[in-house]
């Protein structure tokens, strides 16, 4: 028995012997290390990560550098190198590269002891941002309560709600690249210079007393460094001051623009829904984010407008009628030299020039008119016309102001010579309905100034109101004899025209030439009439027809009125 017990042991022995067998014996040596691949390389001058690629036995690594940034480039340094595990290569770091012919090649041995030939191109780096760039707008996306069903959304031009801002709109910006850092992010000197107009933007509106300047001055002005962040998408600008901005870089391959894009707070809670002003709300609380949106074209502009204008002693803004090239100008009723009324403010399109500079001065001795050229970029020369009107308010010019039609009167003589006759005065409307389309007009003088006679005089405008009509004096009972009505009623022009008043003798001139005497009739400082002589044609009234509403209009009126009115 003890003798089977052994023979057990024994076999048990060689049992255990072999299923004790070493499990890593495979992995012992080198003979399982394959891999013979480079991870990632760095060489003196590059920029950015660099491009490895590989196919079987074909490997290949590009490399974009800054060539001028390499002392040698038939001796260019490795400045960094990761190999697959337990691979190796006698270009280590330290050691040099000969780019004589655009190539040069790494060895790689595997732990196995297998060689792979990496093919190493450099590629001269050129930057995406790198160079001179014009501005070519400084955008603004507002969002105006875009949760809500009634709420919106703006995409604007800054200059467009801040004309101040349009000193930034010559200006250049240029990056150039000095180097790269230990990750390829290049980096250099940035410089943001003035245009030809001497002054970097002002986020400001002097006459509202807005200063945005904190808000939205993203893009730093003078001398600086930059670095692009590759991992962050991002343009890191340090100013001559030490201060760091970060902008968002969005790349347009289409239009080959770039767009440095900041953030700015948004402060929707605390809009203002009392005393609203939407320009300031969209620009003070409603908007984020802001931009640049960069150009190597610079676009020559076409641009000749006035965009603002602005006199001594002027009476509120300047009224621009961009059409017709005209601008109107309230002053003071100051005893000032018309011949000489200084400019205190005046801008232009972007990029466009005037015959006219603030400090100088405009003549208005001809007919109150002054003149201002505006010449645009591209040299395309307007004349735009400037009007000035004196406030006469202190002087109590009973006329001047907007007034609303509150009605047209007619005065009728029925005989009233003969015992047996009348007189009556009637609302016109009542005769003619369509008359009642005059109703919803505002007529307004507006006074330029006195002449030599000292006679106020100045515009006129029959501006004819919601409906667009002015009355047509027409009758609508087709018994009557004749129904038009329009060559013995209108005695108040429509449209525009000039007017100078004499006494109590208002003479209207419309845009034809054709003149309206009128009589001003002063009721209080709200209310006046304006009254004209009809022709009195008694000798044609009809004994026969017995119609006298037609007899009335058509013969026996001796007179009509506006009644005007205003608040």
């Amino acid at each position: 028995m003890k003798k089977l017990f052994n023979i057990f042991l024994v076999g048990l022995a060689v049992v255990m012997t072999a299923c004790t067998a070493d499990p890593f014996e495979d992995l012992k040596g080198t003979g399982w290390q394959k891999e013979r691949n480079i991870l990632s390389v760095l060489l003196e001058g590059q920029i950015g990560t660099a491009v490895i690629e590989r196919t079987a036995d074909k490997a290949t690594i590009n490399v974009y550098a800054k060539e001028e940034n390499i002392a040698d480039i038939t001796k260019v340094e490795i400045k960094g190198i990761e190999l697959s595990y337990g691979a190796s290569s006698q270009n280590t770091v330290g050691s040099t590269l000969d780019f004589s012919d655009g190539t040069a090649t790494i060895s790689v041995v595997s732990g196995a002891g297998e060689t792979l030939d990496w093919e190493v191109t450099l590629t001269p780096f050129v930057s995406d941002l790198e160079g001179t760039w014009y501005i070519k707008n400084i955008g603004l996306y507002c969002n105006m309560f875009t949760w809500e069903s009634w709420g919106w959304e703006e995409y604007v031009n800054v200059p467009d709600l801040l004309p101040s801002a349009f000193a930034e709109m010559d200006n250049i910006l240029t990056f150039v690249v000095e180097g790269a850092d230990e990750k390829g992010n290049p980096f250099g000197n940035y410089i943001h210079a003035v245009g030809p107009d001497g002054a970097y933007s002002d986020f400001t509106d002097a006459a509202n007393g807005w200063d945005f300047n904190t808000r939205f001055r993203k893009i730093p002005v003078g001398e600086g460094t930059w670095l692009r962040d590759f991992d962050r998408n991002k343009v890191v600008i340090t100013d001559a001051n030490g201060k760091v901005t970060e902008l968002d870089l969005e790349l347009n391959a289409e239009t080959k623009e770039v767009t440095l894009k900041a953030e700015i707070p948004y402060l929707s809670s605390e809009f203002s829904w009392t005393d609203t002003d939407w320009n300031y709300e969209k620009l003070a609380h409603m908007s984020n984010p802001m931009w640049y949106t960069l150009t190597k074209e610079r676009e020559i502009q076409t641009g000749n407008s006035i965009v603002s204008l602005g006199v001594a002693s002027q009476v509120g803004d300047a009224a621009i009628d961009a059409e017709n090239k005209e601008i109107s100008v309230v002053v003071e009723n100051n005893g000032a030299d018309v011949s000489a009324i200084e400019i205190t403010e005046l801008t232009t399109s972007y990029m466009a020039t005037a015959d006219k500079t603030v400090g100088e001065t405009l003549n208005f001795s001809n007919n109150n008119t002054a003149e201002i050229v505006v010449t645009s970029e591209s040299g395309e020369a307007v004349t735009w016309t400037i009007k000035l009107q004196i406030d006469f308010a202190a002087d109590d010019v009973s006329i001047a102001g907007t007034w609303t039609v509150g009605q047209i009167g007619v005065y009728c003589d029925l005989f009233s010579w003969e015992d047996w006759g009348w007189d009556k005065s009637e609302t016109l409307t009542n005769y003619l309905p369509q008359a009642s389309a005059e109703l919803d007009n505002t007529i307004t003088f507006s006074v330029d100034g006195k002449n030599e006679q000292d006679q106020p005089y100045g515009t006129f405008e029959n501006n004819a109101g919601a409906d667009g009509e002015y009355a047509g004096f027409v009758s609508d009972d087709t018994s009557w004899p004749e129904t038009d009505f329009n060559s013995r009623y209108r005695k108040v022009p429509t449209g525009k025209g000039t007017w100078v008043l004499d006494g109590e003798t208002v003479k209207i001139t419309d845009e034809g030439g054709v003149e309206y005497i009128l009589t001003l009739e002063v009721k209080s400082e709200t209310e006046v009439s304006l009254v004209s002589e009809l022709e009195f044609l008694s000798d044609s009234f009809d004994w026969d027809a017995q119609n006298y509403s037609y007899e009335e209009v058509a013969h026996m009126s001796k007179k009509m009125w506006y009644n005007l009115n205003k608040q």
